[in-house]
C-alpha cells in the first residue's frame, strides 16, 4: 500500500468515526469511538514510519496508541462511571441534524472550489476532523462529551502534521502527547470537583455562578 493511499485511507476511517461521534450521545460509546480514531490514527502513523524509514515517527504512532487510544478513554470511562454520565441529553441540537449537518458541512468543503485551492488535499480531512470536534464542544452539554470535543480536534491537528512531507519534531510531537494526558487527567479531576460542587457536570448550568 502506498503512503498517499494509505494516508487516504486511514483519514477517511478518522472522520467516519468523527460522524459516528456526532449522531451518538451515550458516553461510554463515544469515549469507545474516540478511543477507536486515535488507534487508527496512531496505527497509520507506525505504518507512514515504516514506509518512510522514520523510527521516530513508529515511536509517535505506538505513543498515540497507548496514550490516547487506550489511556485517556479509559481513564474517562472510568470517571463517567463514576459520576453516573450515561448519556449526554441536553445536547442543544439533536444528534440526527448535527450529523447530516457536519455530513454537508463535509461535502462543502470537498466541493468548494476556493478552498480546495487554498489547501492541499491533504489537509482537506484534517479540516473536517477540526469542525467535527469543535461541533462537539459547542452542541453537547457534559463536561465529558466536551473533552471528547477537544480531543478529537487535536486528533484532526495530529492528522495534519503527518500528512505532510515532513513531520513535526520528535519532541514536539512527544510535547503534545505529554499535554494531552495532562489535560485529560485535569480535565477528570475538574469533571469531579463540578459534580461534587453542583451534583452534576451539566456545563450550562454554570450560568448560576453569575453575579
Amino acid at each position: 500500500m502506498g503512503e498517499l493511499h494509505l494516508f487516504e485511507s486511514g483519514a477517511a476511517v478518522t472522520v467516519i468515526l468523527g460522524l459516528w461521534i456526532i449522531g451518538i450521545t451515550r458516553v461510554q460509546t463515544t469515549l469507545a469511538l474516540y478511543g477507536a480514531q486515535s488507534a487508527a490514527l496512531g496505527l497509520m502513523t507506525v505504518h507512514l514510519g515504516v514506509l518512510r524509514a522514520e523510527p521516530l515517527l513508529v515511536i509517535v504512532g505506538v505513543a498515540v496508541v497507548a496514550v490516547k487510544g487506550l489511556f485517556a478513554p479509559v481513564y474517562l470511562l472510568i470517571a463517567a462511571k463514576s459520576l453516573g454520565c450515561r448519556r449526554d441529553d441536553g445536547v442543544s441540537i439533536s444528534p440526527p441534524i448535527q450529523f447530516f449537518g457536519a455530513l454537508t458541512g463535509l461535502a462543502l468543503i470537498l466541493l468548494l472550489h476556493p478552498l480546495r485551492a487554498a489547501l492541499p488535499e491533504s489537509a482537506l480531512p484534517s479540516v473536517g476532523l477540526l469542525l467535527l470536534g469543535m461541533m462537539v464542544m459547542i452542541t453537547r452539554r457534559l463536561a465529558l462529551s466536551q473533552i471528547v470535543g477537544f480531543l478529537m480536534l487535536e486528533n484532526g491537528i495530529f492528522l495534519y502534521t503527518i500528512g505532510q512531507p515532513h513531520t513535526m519534531p520528535m519532541v514536539v510531537e512527544i510535547g503534545v502527547l505529554m499535554d494531552v494526558l495532562a489535560g485529560v487527567m485535569l480535565a477528570g479531576l475538574l469533571a469531579f470537583k463540578i459534580n461534587k460542587t453542583f451534583e452534576h457536570i451539566d456545563v450550562t448550568e454554570l450560568k448560576e455562578l453569575r453575579g
